[in-house]
């Protein structure tokens, strides 16, 4: 019954599959003065406990906002224990981790900041910290006339809500620039349709709009550690190994994959999503092709970072 009631979702969603995506919007910055201090703190390691972990440890800007390790590293060398997304597009996302704790991108920079794997910071020593620089405290009152925990996090909220990748190849062919793909990227898409991927991987970031269970069709054979996903936070039984599915945006830049990061290689991923997703062996000539069409989805990055 469950497979059925999927099949025909999957069905449903390609009638409106040209439908249920829409283009990055080009970012207009209305405060540059804010934007510019959140800029400041996403650099600056002085906000971690030892000075030496800063936002852009993790999410490295000039490359696509992931560091493209399985998982990442904090204060005092302290490994992380899920993969790092990318920050990227991430405003349009359902929520800011892999399992819903965090709903806005201030939530989880307040979270990321008091992590004592991450930055382990406090906000009474980071607030002492802009006191004592004159510059940065001077931006401060510029922008806030206050320095406080909330500040903090609104600035470099604002700042993180304007990294956006738009002008793709994608995002101009869903216009109507229907030259911008070749005959091999036309045939991705199409696939990535008819297979049913866009019945999740939808919406403004094809994806990220959506908690999915890991391993819907087949259980068998899945790679799973002991993270038990959404459980974690409601814990009832349905949603265990449930994720919030990922973005596509840049995919083909944000390896590795998985909210463990065990898998570095697009083309496996793929052909694990259409077993263990849709329950369909994709064969490896589709599996290229859809690849093509991922890799359109790569945007530009912000020429002011």
């Amino acid at each position: 019954m469950f497979r059925v009631f999927v099949t025909l979702i999957f069905t449903s969603s390609l009638l409106f599959a040209d439908l249920a995506y829409a283009p990055i919007p080009l970012q207009k910055i209305d405060n540059m003065k804010k934007y510019n201090l959140g800029k400041k703190l996403f650099f600056d390691p002085n906000l971690s406990s030892d000075g030496t972990i800063s936002c852009a440890a993790c999410h490295v800007l000039q490359n696509t906002g992931v560091d493209n390790l399985r998982v990442s590293f904090g204060v005092e060398g302290r490994k992380g224990i899920i993969n790092t997304p990318s920050i990227f597009n991430t405003k349009f996302n359902i929520a800011q981790d892999w399992t819903g704790e965090s709903k806005t991108i201030k939530q989880r920079s307040k979270m990321a900041f008091l992590n004592s794997i991450e930055m382990n910071g406090s906000f009474a020593k980071t607030i002492q910290y802009i006191n004592s620089n004159k510059e940065l405290k001077n931006h401060f009152m510029q922008v806030y006339q206050s320095i406080s925990e909330d500040t903090i996090l609104d600035s470099i909220a604002y700042f993180v809500s304007n990294l956006v990748t738009p002008n793709s190849k994608f995002d101009k062919y869903i216009q109507g620039d229907l030259d911008s793909y070749s005959k091999n990227e036309v045939e991705g898409y199409n696939l990535f349709k008819s297979y049913g991927c866009v019945s999740c991987h939808n919406g403004i970031n094809v994806g990220g709009n959506m908690y999915q269970k890991f391993g819907v069709f087949e259980e068998n054979n899945i790679h799973r550690d002991k993270n038990l996903g959404r459980y974690k936070i409601t814990k009832k039984e349905y949603d265990k190994y449930v994720f919030k599915v990922p973005s596509l945006r840049n995919v083909s830049k944000t390896y590795p994959y998985l909210h463990d990061g065990s898998i570095e290689d697009l083309d496996i991923v793929i052909k694990k999503m259409g077993v263990h997703q849709l329950g369909i062996d994709i064969p490896k000539e589709d599996i290229l092709k859809i690849k093509l069409f991922l890799k359109t989805l790569d945007g530009e990055i912000p020429s002011e970072l």
